[in-house]
């Protein structure tokens, strides 16, 4: 018996140093009864909590598990605290002023304006008047859940249309749309028309007016309002005429290549009929059919001379392609499986090109031409554009500490929520391992970087659950508009230089702040 003793002195010793701990009595004895416990050896000691415990109220018991309670100190520790707790009379009132503060909540929601809200909040006040029991308050509880949970305000965005609107504030709100009605609005109209008119003056099918059209698209865009002048009226009626033109003679020159087509097919009829078992009734239909054909246009007459002249020798010198055909039509049966095949795993080649497998954004090569588009676009018609990158921050932290599988689904909703809340015209793409860049088209600065807050509140307050354990995730935003910088290279360098920014200086923010 001494050696055991002797042995769990010497282990407890040797567990406090392993742990850390000071060597205190307290400590000491802790340890000392834990290794004696797991030697299977009796201590009376370390037998007095137990001991204690057996004798006390069975609900007293389940408290002392909860707390973990081990020794003396701590036994008499809870007993000190469960008398200085609050009588049953504090407790009563402070429900009572719990309910009440819950009413006054509830009647000042259902004043703000919106249906969904207001009618929940009747409803959860008069369970609280006529119904205050624990299942009734869960229901409420859960209902309330649920419209956090699905609550949309995207059609708030409808609003932006008409001009910068405040949506956090509905008096501030409806301020703003009054100002936005009192505002004299044919310059908006003209700003709205300019695109549109610009749009209707590139040729259909030839090309050739892009200088013209680079400095009436330029004028247009320094004074829309240049669009009520007769001037400019006259000078728009000329570029529409000779987008006409330019067509007309582009229809011509592709005619007069169909001629040069034709011919050869033609030719190559004819060194084909001598083996051809062709119907010569069905010629006759097919010359038929194109003697028919009326073509009004002159330029089209001498498409019609030929193709009657082609049905002509098929009728007069056809005798049989067709055998040759059937003996291999099952090889060509087989070629076409084998194209279909190759066509559709080409389809799926060229989407994953695009998209990003994983976020199911588009992929940092179709980003690239993407911003060459509108890199174009800013340069021909000065069409100016706002880049804003954004990335998770600490997310190696999330992938040590989760696991790679927990990190993609992080990856996989922040390129949900991007898709979710982007405009039509927005374009957003997976730059890096977390890193997003979204091209925001027409957009300035200060915009962009309000929808740059705006994706970074959304993300802080997602509810990132993976294995039911809920992940805490913030972004870190770069913003960067185009005409501030001389080349296209430089803007996308300096909104990441802005994000970097955004991380050094706290993580979980906005880069420019205005």
């Amino acid at each position: 018996m001494a050696t055991t003793i002797n042995e769990i002195i010497r282990d407890s010793l040797e567990m406090i140093k392993a742990e850390h701990l000071n060597l205190t009595p307290d400590n000491y004895a802790k340890v000392f009864c834990k290794v004696a416990k797991q030697k299977g050896v009796i201590v009376e000691d370390c037998q007095k909590v137990d001991k204690y415990i057996k004798k006390l109220d069975a609900n007293i018991v389940s408290d002392l598990k909860r707390f973990n309670v081990s020794s003396i100190d701590e036994l008499l520790s809870f007993f000190v605290a469960k008398l200085n707790r609050a009588n049953e009379g504090d407790a009563s009132k402070m429900v009572n002023a719990l309910v009440t503060l819950s009413k006054r909540v509830l009647q000042a929601i259902s004043l703000l304006h919106d249906t969904k809200a207001t009618n929940l909040a009747n409803a959860s006040l008069e369970r609280l008047d006529f119904h205050q029991n624990l299942q009734s308050i869960d229901l409420v509880k859960e209902k309330w859940f649920d419209f956090i949970s699905n609550y949309d305000d995207s059609y708030l965005k409808k609003l932006d249309a008409f001009g910068h609107i405040a949506k956090d504030d509905l008096e501030s709100m409806v301020r703003d749309i009054l100002k936005l009605l009192g505002k004299d609005s044919s310059t908006d109209v003209y700003k709205m028309l300019a695109p549109l008119i610009i749009a209707s003056l590139v040729p259909s099918i030839a090309s050739g007016m892009n200088d013209e059209l680079a400095n009436i698209s330029h004028e247009l865009r320094a004074s829309p309002e240049s669009l009520g002048s007769q001037g400019l009226q006259k000078e728009i009626k000329h570029l529409i005429s000779k987008r006409i033109e330019l067509d007309k003679a582009e229809v011509q020159k592709k005619v007069s290549t169909l001629d040069k087509i034709l011919d050869e097919i033609n030719k190559k009829i004819l060194e084909l009929i001598n083996s051809s078992n062709l119907s010569h009734e069905q010629v006759k239909v097919i010359k038929a059919d194109l003697q028919n054909i009326n073509f009004t246009q002159d330029s089209f007459e001498s498409v019609h001379v030929k193709l009657t002249h082609i049905a002509s020798s098929l009728e007069n010198e056809t005798k049989s392609l067709s055998e040759k055909m059937l003996s291999n039509q099952e090889t060509i049966t087989k070629l076409q499986g084998r194209i279909n095949k190759l066509e559709s795993a080409l389809m799926v080649a060229k989407q994953e090109v695009k998209e990003d497998y994983l976020t199911h954004v588009a992929t940092k090569r179709a980003l690239a031409d993407e911003l060459g588009r509108v890199e174009d676009a800013f340069n021909r018609y000065k069409v100016d554009y706002t880049l804003c990158f954004i990335d998770i921050d600490h997310f190696k932290m999330v992938n040590d500490t989760y696991g790679h599988e927990a990190g993609d689904v992080i990856l996989s909703t922040v390129g949900k929520i991007l898709r979710k809340y982007i405009r039509q015209v927005d374009f957003v793409g997976r730059y890096g391992g977390e890193e997003f860049l979204v091209i925001l088209p027409s957009v300035e600065l200060a915009q962009g970087v309000h929808f740059a807050q705006k994706i970074r509140a959304i993300v802080e307050q997602f509810k990132f659950l993976y294995k039911n354990e809920r992940i805490n995730v913030t972004v870190s935003c770069g913003v960067s508009q185009r005409s501030s910088f001389k080349t296209m290279d430089e803007t996308v360098s300096g909104a990441d230089a802005l994000l970097y920014k955004a991380k050094d200086a706290g993580r979980n923010r906005v880069m420019p702040t205005l």
